[in-house]
């Protein structure tokens, strides 16, 4: 709470310092041939008389009008107007304690002539320019510290928010790639650049929209084309490399190590990474495995990242866990150039250990009418993962209008996990129901390997495109399950024992098949035409054995919890649309689309069952401005694990069936977006909404009985909808070198799904709403403060009284606080509450994570850094997390390591323009 506290103290003040604004310009620039035509996102600088410093600018609005506030008075200011195609404009101004407040009026440009001179003010270089697509920023403008980064530069830009996973949006629009002049740096990967390039290099930051993605996405609007980057250097970069090495320990035998190397010349790149830890932390954060471990080059597939830090790109982690505490390894290379014949070629291989430790309680309360089922559990899980990862990507860029691209891979993941769990069930009159004493080891695969390839072929006539691809995976996966368990009942009093194995072979086949066309009909109209087919071939072989007690073997079938599946068939998607530009802002684009699937379930027990569907369904897409709506309709097939038609009895409280009669799910889909960047004012808004219909999706329908065993059986149903959207706003105050930011937002969902328990039916309506702010101070780099809070409410509420409403509210709030004072020593400590009001004894309600570190800096450029960090400051140890899922709420708590202190020096390596290899050793920097 002192904290928070601070925080407000700090945010008071600066709102006073922020609040004292003096003088003002304002003015409207428009075309002096034409004076309807106004000059929309044009720079006026502003510069004191006879300084060559700038002292402030900003960008003319959408309507050409423009606003500098926060200037002193009687002060003689020089105003410089740039706008792209038009010639500059200079304006000498002085403001007045008498008039403070200046309007110019309408301020009229020529259009640009071809005047040598221009070129020679260096010192009036405008800030921004705004081109017809591209926004160019001057990197001189906007003052950094002597060892500042490109991603230090770029959080000076107006417009420009990195996230701290380190990704990047301009205006709203995510950025997808980084150039330096003009080229891929280390294949593209964003961060390599943004985070190792220092900030005196740069002469010139542009940013353009991504042709590319337009290309490979038609339907592509505009509010979702992401932008690209491209970093003009003041000098090339050939050879050099960079890199980080770092070791830790601590008390208790805790350990962390690890180190990242990048050598590069010309337009080769070799990455290596190595890691291991027994903190339960990643080897490295999301933005090192990125921008030093390369792993963009090879083509991320997948990536997943949490709220405690755990990731994941292409199913492989870098150590940590989502639950539990885990002792991890791993190490591999990226490897990436450009051949002479214009082929970029990109191979990784990445290799993962964790030894994982899960302690988890769990509390399932579901309401029965005037009954209650209330479901305990204690289990502890003991993992070991091993995963490896090949892969590889090449593109050829046969002419500057068609590009190639092909990407194999290989994945090998294994998994051994060895968990007991002791379960409970007792009644709303607290009556211990049954109990249950389980022992499951597991030996399961994920395995997969594939190709894709692309074509993207642009025509010379503007507006013409096509592409065409096709990719396969083969995903070969046997999963063995030992089971060994005892139930007793209580009621009717009686004991029940399990001694099983469980083979499931399960191997998937998909190949999926695309084609894009785009014809301009005429100025205002284009036709659109998407056709794609997925072939599916799916087997799910499941075998169960008893143990032979005469020779402890499990080879005693059981018939009845035996079976193989196999689905096989197709699906096609065909759409066609036309694209209409009503006006400049207006764009409409009706169409329709035809989906058709065939499946073929066969059963190794009982008939074939042959499913056909098809439908035709208007799709629509409305772009006016800021605003984009989109609908369309598509089928989903079932799992083919839900097809199985044998129960799952790995858990004997809780036995879950398949169905084979399950139909594919037809789905309707509409979704709006909205963002809007004001450059007068530094606002910056967005606005989401999403929703989904479906029918014939799939619920499970759940029977207990006398004894407290939950029956789980998977069935069709319709009137399944869900809605979520969210909004955010934020404004930047800039004053000196302060930097106040305030963000408010807020994202809610509603999901209206049937429950059936014990064959009665009710809709469940749950309710999610979180609002949420955040504020940042930056006070020269020397102090900032980060204050964000958030409060989510949960309720949930159901036709039948058989059902009893249900809710709960969460509170998180995350205190920052960082002092880079006095030089060469970094202070910081965060400071994170989660409060909630479900009370359940032996559960924490109240966590209060807080963690501490002193940085010592030393060495040129602060190579070398020592930090001596304190994890879990107050031994909260334990995670918690809540969720209303049908008639149940459902709380979990988990282990986690709790206090430790750890002392880690880490050596960061720097070298740009030296050389690499030849007569100098690699590590000679």
């Amino acid at each position: 709470m002192k904290k928070i506290l601070l925080s407000l103290t700090f945010l008071l003040i600066s709102i006073s310092i922020f609040g004292q604004k003096n003088g003002s310009i304002t003015g409207i620039l428009a075309d002096s041939a034409n004076h309807k035509v106004t000059l929309n996102y044009s720079t006026v600088s502003v510069y004191k008389e006879r300084d060559s410093v700038l002292t402030t600018y900003k960008l003319s609005d959408d309507k050409g009008v423009f606003k500098i506030n926060n200037l002193e008075t009687g002060i003689r200011y020089r105003l410089v107007i740039t706008a792209w195609q038009y010639g500059t404009y200079r304006k000498e101004v002085i403001l007045t304690t008498e008039n403070p407040a200046v309007n110019l009026g309408n301020l009229y440009l020529s259009t640009k002539a071809n005047d040598l001179n221009e070129v020679n003010i260096v010192a009036e270089r405008p800030p921004v320019v705004v081109r017809k697509d591209t926004i160019e920023f001057n990197a001189e403008s906007f003052k950094t510290l002597p060892s500042a980064v490109v991603e230090d530069l770029l959080k000076k830009l107006p417009g420009v928010a990195i996230a701290a996973d380190g990704s990047i949006q301009v205006n709203g629009k995510t950025v997808s790639k980084i150039l330096v002049d003009g080229k891929e740096f280390f294949g593209g990967d964003q961060q390599i650049a943004t985070k190792n390039l220092p900030a005196n290099l740069i002469d010139k930051i542009q940013v353009s929209d991504d042709n590319q993605a337009k290309r490979r996405d038609p339907d592509l609007t505009g509010v979702d084309v992401p932008q690209v980057i491209n970093l003009k250097l003041k000098k090339a970069i050939k050879s050099g490399a960079f890199g980080k090495l770092y070791a830790g320990g601590g008390l208790k035998e805790l350990y962390q190590a690890g180190g990242l190397m990048n050598f590069f010349r010309d337009t080769t790149q070799v990455s290596v990474l190595a890691y291991g830890n027994n903190i339960n932390q990643p080897g490295f954060n999301v933005s090192d495995v990125q921008r030093i471990g390369g792993f963009n080059r090879s083509g991320i597939n997948s990536m997943m990242v949490n709220s405690t830090g755990y990731f994941e790109f292409n199913g492989i982690n870098f150590g940590g866990s989502q639950s539990g505490v885990q002792k991890s390894s791993g190490g591999g290379f990226n490897f990436n150039t450009l051949t002479k014949k214009g082929l970029k070629i990109n191979t990784q291989y990445f290799f993962g250990r964790g030894d994982n430790l899960l302690e988890r309680l769990s509390n399932i309360n579901q309401t029965l009418g005037t009954d209650r089922l209330i479901t305990s559990s204690n289990e502890q899980t003991s993992t070991i993962t091993l995963k490896h990862n090949v892969a590889a990507k090449i593109v050829w860029k046969v002419d500057s209008l068609t590009e190639i691209t092909i990407e194999p891979y290989l994945k090998l993941n294994s998994t051994n996990s060895v968990s007991s769990l002791q379960s409970s069930n007792t009644n709303g009159n607290t009556q211990l129901i049954n109990t249950l004493n389980n022992v499951n080891d597991k030996n399961t695969a994920s395995n997969s390997y594939g190709l894709s390839a692309d074509i993207w072929k642009d025509f010379k006539k503007s507006g013409r495109n096509f592409s065409a691809g096709f990719n396969f995976m083969q995903a070969p996966n046997p999963n063995l399950t030992y089971t060994r368990g005892l139930t007793t009942f209580y009621l009717t009093p009686s004991t029940s024992e399990l001694d099983q194995l469980r083979n499931n072979n399960i191997d998937n086949f998909r190949s999926f098949l695309y084609t894009n066309y785009a014809e301009p009909i005429s100025k205002k109209l284009d036709l659109r035409i998407n056709i794609s087919g997925n072939i599916l071939d799916n087997n799910n072989t499941l075998s169960t054995f008893y143990r032979n007690p005469a020779n402890q073997l499990y080879d005693i079938v059981i018939p009845n919890l035996s079976q193989t599946v196999q689905q096989s068939g197709f699906k096609t998607n065909a759409r066609a649309s036309l694209r209409y530009k009503i006006s400049k802002d207006l764009y409409l684009q009706p169409g329709f689309i035809h989906n058709y699937i065939y499946l073929n379930n066969k059963f190794s027990i009982g008939n074939d069952i042959n499913q056909r569907f098809n439908f035709i369904w208007p799709t629509f897409s409305l772009k006016y401005k800021i605003f984009n709506i989109d609908y369309s309709a598509s089928f989903a097939e079932p799992n083919v694990s839900y097809l199985q038609p044998v129960a799952d009895n790995t858990n004997s409280l809780y036995i879950k069936n398949g169905n084979p009669n399950l139909l594919p799910a037809r789905n309707q889909n509409i979704g709006l977006n909205m963002y809007k960047y004001d450059p007068k004012n530094s606002i910056n808004y967005n606005l989401y909404g999403y929703g989904n219909f479906t029918k014939n999706g799939v619920v499970n329908t759940t029977t207990i009985t006398n004894g407290g065993v939950q029956i789980i059986n998977p069935v069709n149903m319709s009137g399944i909808f869900n809605f979520s959207n969210g909004a955010n706003i934020s404004k930047d105050f800039k004053k000196g070198k302060t930097i106040l930011k305030i963000g408010l937002g807020y994202w809610a969902s509603y999901n209206h799904t049937p429950v059936i328990v014990n064959a009665v039916k009710s809709n469940a309506d749950i309710y999610n709403i979180g609002p949420n702010g955040s504020v940042r101070l930056n006070l020269n780099d020397k102090v900032e403060i980060n204050q964000s809070y958030s409060l989510n409410l949960n309720r949930s509420r159901y036709q039948d009284d058989f059902y009893t409403d249900l809710s709960y509210k969460t509170h998180q709030s995350v205190s920052e606080l960082i002092v880079r004072y006095p030089k060469k020593v970094v202070l910081e400590t965060s400071y994170a509450m989660t409060i909630n009001d479900q009370q359940i004894a032996g559960y924490n309600n109240n966590i209060k994570l807080w963690n501490a570190a002193v940085t010592f800096l030393f060495m040129k450029n602060d190579r070398a850094q020592l930090k001596f960090s304190v994890n879990d400051i107050l031994q909260s140890n334990v995670r918690r997390s809540l969720q209303i899922t049908g008639n149940s709420i459902i709380d979990a708590q988990s282990n986690n390591l709790g206090r430790y202190g750890m002392l880690t020096l880490t050596y960061n390596i720097q070298n740009f323009g030296g050389k690499v290899g030849g007569r100098d050793t690699f590590f000679r920097f």
